[in-house]
């Protein structure tokens, strides 16, 4: 396992979700990290691009099945992680603190009313750009004045105003924090090869797989395709054209294969 853990450092690594709620999962895991780059920008510029990102964020927490499907899963892991108590080598104190915070977020999830984020849908600037950003080039002077007269308050202003409303994600984060850290590492690496750019295999129905991450080392040129079902697993892998119409990797091609339930 450390060898694979080892090689899988010095890899490209693609995931690929097996339900709606992961693959919405690392697409707010993606917009956070987008969120807390664009903010070190301060710029006018900076200041769209990082309200931009949280446009999207809104976009993505709009589905009304999110909380349920997201506390349905703390508490499966909840269930999963409780059956390690009363194993000597567990750490007690993270456990149970990881636990607490699983525990306490599951409830936040249910006991809430209106959608993740429901705070920011009352803010009239935010309904505005949320339908006039869905329009390449919108959010300009004549779309929406007050948007204009706010990105050209100080920039302390502005972040402070940022800040209040990324807030409102801080339990929606942590979660997504949380269930996806917890996926990742209850997984088992195994090396695998493409015959000719090619890998497949059967998958047993009931191991209730949440994700597959596939590591392709750094220095072929070489990316895969994944199709995945609950019984099947195929991989095809491609030569790089970035400029052209990529063609299929022809030649054998060592790789690892992580399956995360």
């Amino acid at each position: 396992m450390l060898a694979s853990m080892t090689m899988m450092n010095n890899a490209i690594i693609y995931e690929q979700p097996l339900n709606e709620l992961i693959r919405a999962a690392l697409r707010l895991e993606q917009l956070f990290y987008q969120v807390d780059h664009l903010i070190t920008d301060t710029s006018i510029l900076g200041t769209r691009n990082t309200i931009a990102v949280i446009i999207s964020i809104l976009h993505l927490l709009d589905r009304p099945d999110l909380k349920a499907k997201l506390a349905k899963e703390l508490s499966y892991q909840m269930t999963l992680l409780t059956r390690l108590e009363s194993t000597p080598e567990i750490d007690h104190v993270k456990l149970k603190k990881l636990l607490y915070q699983l525990d306490e977020l599951s409830r936040c999830f249910i006991d809430s009313s209106g959608k993740i984020g429901q705070n920011l849908r009352g803010i009239e600037l935010l309904n505005n750009l949320r339908l006039h950003l869905a329009n390449p080039g919108s959010g300009y002077s004549f779309d929406i004045p007050i948007y204009h007269y706010w990105l050209n308050r100080p920039s302390e202003e502005r972040l402070d105003t940022i800040h209040s409303w990324l807030n409102e994600f801080n339990n929606i984060r942590l979660a997504i924090k949380l269930v996806l850290q917890l996926i990742r590492e209850g997984t088992k690496i195994l090396p695998k090869q493409a015959e000719n750019g090619f890998y497949q295999e059967l998958l047993d129905p009931q191991t209730n797989l949440r994700l597959i991450r596939v590591a392709v080392p750094t220095h072929l040129s070489a990316y895969p395709e994944v199709s995945i079902s609950r019984h099947f697993l195929g991989i095809r892998f491609f030569n790089p054209e970035i400029q052209g119409r990529p063609s299929q990797y022809q030649d054998n091609l060592p790789f690892w294969v992580s399956y995360c339930n």
